[in-house]
């Protein structure tokens, strides 16, 4: 068990801290990688704009 002194306000070690920060890095990756062709195949089935 980590020392009170090893915690931050969180009470998240260094270690669980950047562990968590990864996966929730990953998942935003994907989500906005998601978010992103949702919005090009909308604009190419239906333009919301034209030149």
């Amino acid at each position: 068990m980590a020392d009170k002194t090893d915690l931050s306000f969180t009470g998240l070690t260094d270690e669980q801290a950047q562990e968590l920060h990864s996966v929730y890095m990953s998942g935003f990756t994907i989500f906005t990688i998601v978010a992103v062709v949702a919005h090009i195949l909308t604009y190419i089935k239906l333009p919301w704009f034209s030149w």
